[in-house]
């Protein structure tokens, strides 16, 4: 029963991680139909604003909202200087953010070197809950990641800025025709995805070494959510990490970590074959 307690807190760990990380994916992908295969060195480059940060003293909670706004500038700036200009263009979208993704860490390489750096837990040691013990620093990430996920969703659902965006996802060329201003949303939309990756790194920042590869390890799994809970939905984000954090705890508890990634790539397969079904049918 212990193992099986321990296993379900895993499992809601790497939920909020996936579901935090990947939410930046998916308003950038909803609202601009951007493929952003660079959002994994947002999340690196959060975390390395967390390092700063506690080399300069700062604390570690000062850092998450310094991290958000390094990255809302970041991304306000990548999407003026370059996604403006090839949003419209998917393939092109999908190279030229291929590119950015190898600048951005070469950049950060010339800057902090190949050297692995680390944050510090700033919530060291286990607290006991339903039986079991679980490092208190998770609790915490666990929490803030809801935090972060649950005021996302209420500004893009209960705001005027959500109504804009939601009506530039039903039909953009009518939003443009009705004086709705666009572009000053895909600037927004696309500031707010890379600052919520930036909170991202910045919370797993204490859990392992920090180096300029470290994105890497993030993109599959935010598209596998993504690809599971839907593209243009961001409660369906939240509910595809949800399910890719079940299959994998799950499949990992049975078997090892290779078969849980070959299970979330399966199900993500499926997922797009379903999908596929009633478009065909009705274009038949």
């Amino acid at each position: 029963m212990d193992a099986l307690t321990l296993e379900l807190l895993n499992g809601l760990s790497l939920f909020a991680t996936l579901a935090i990380v990947a939410l930046g994916l998916g308003i950038v992908f909803g609202l601009m139909g951007i493929i952003n295969l660079a959002h994994g060195e947002f999340v690196m480059i959060g975390a390395y604003v967390a390092y700063v940060a506690h080399a300069n003293g700062l604390s570690h909670w000062l850092s998450l909202p310094l991290a958000a706004v390094v990255l809302f500038v970041l991304g306000a700036c990548i999407e003026v200087g370059l996604i403006r200009r090839i949003h419209r263009r998917p393939e092109v979208t999908i190279l030229a953010t291929f590119g950015l993704s190898i600048c951005l860490r070469q950049a950060v390489e010339l800057i902090f070197t190949k050297d692995f750096r680390g944050v510090p837990n700033p919530v060291p040691g286990a607290t006991r809950a339903l039986g079991v013990l679980f490092p208190t620093y998770r609790y915490v990430l666990i929490g803030i990641a809801v935090v972060v996920v649950v005021v996302t969703l209420l500004a893009f659902t209960r705001s005027r800025f959500g109504l804009t965006v939601r009506a530039i996802v039903a039909d953009r060329d009518l939003a443009d025709a009705c004086g709705v201003r666009t572009g000053i949303a895909n600037l927004c939309a696309f500031g707010i995805g890379a600052a919520t990756a930036g909170v991202a790194g910045a919370l797993v920042a204490p859990l392992g070494a920090i180096e300029p590869q470290a994105g890497l390890a993030y993109l599959p799994g935010a598209f596998l959510v993504v690809i599971v809970g839907g593209f243009n939905r961001l409660w369906g984000v939240i509910a595809g990490a949800l399910v890719v954090a079940a299959v994998q705890t799950g499949v990992i508890h049975f078997y090892d970590a290779v078969w849980a990634q070959i299970a979330s790539l399966a199900l993500a397969v499926l997922m797009l074959q379903l999908r596929r079904v009633p478009v065909e049918g009705a274009t038949a």
